[in-house]
Parts: C-alpha cells; sequence; structure tokens
C-alpha cells in the first residue's frame, strides 16, 4: 500500500504567500530597521520619540517590530520631524 506524501505545513503557507507579500513584509521590515537607525543617530529613546510623534507607544512599537502597517501620514509626519524626505528615509 502506497501512502501519499502530505506537503508540511511549512509547504503549504509558502505555496499560499504571493511575491508581493512577502515583499510588502520585507519592505515593512527595513522601513522599521531604517527608522531605528535613525532614532540611534538622533540619540532618541523610543519613549522620547513617542512623545516627538504625539502617539500612544503601543501603535509606536507595532511600528518598529514590523506588525504595523504605516500609513502616509504617518511616514509623511515622521520624515518631518526627522528633516528628511520620504526618499530618504526608503532608501539607504
Amino acid at each position: 500500500m502506497e501512502t501519499a506524501q502530505r506537503p508540511s505545513l511549512l509547504d503549504t503557507i509558502l505555496v499560499r504567500l504571493s511575491p508581493a507579500d512577502i515583499a510588502h513584509t520585507d519592505n515593512r521590515k527595513l522601513i522599521a530597521e531604517r527608522i531605528e537607525s535613525l532614532l540611534r543617530q538622533n540619540g532618541w529613546t523610543r519613549q522620547h520619540f513617542k512623545g516627538l510623534m504625539r502617539r500612544e507607544i503601543l501603535p509606536l512599537r507595532a511600528w518598529l517590530g514590523h506588525t504595523y502597517n504605516l500609513t502616509l501620514d504617518g511616514l509623511h509626519e515622521l520624515c518631518a520631524l526627522l528633516h528628511i524626505s520620504l526618499g530618504d528615509l526608503v532608501a539607504e
């Protein structure tokens, strides 16, 4: 009797992810890492940054933890605070 091989859970998940989904997640991670880098360059803690952005800490943690989609308005506010363009934020 022959047993059919079932795909692993990882294989099933990977098949369902499109390249666009993967790129979206990678880009969100890169932006969060760039924000963290800019905070270090400015000597700002997350708490100080929270005050400057007039944001609650939980959404800010989600931004920096790659689990929350940044809106264009949020990115614009961030860039204005850092005195950089959106292009400078996403390109390094």
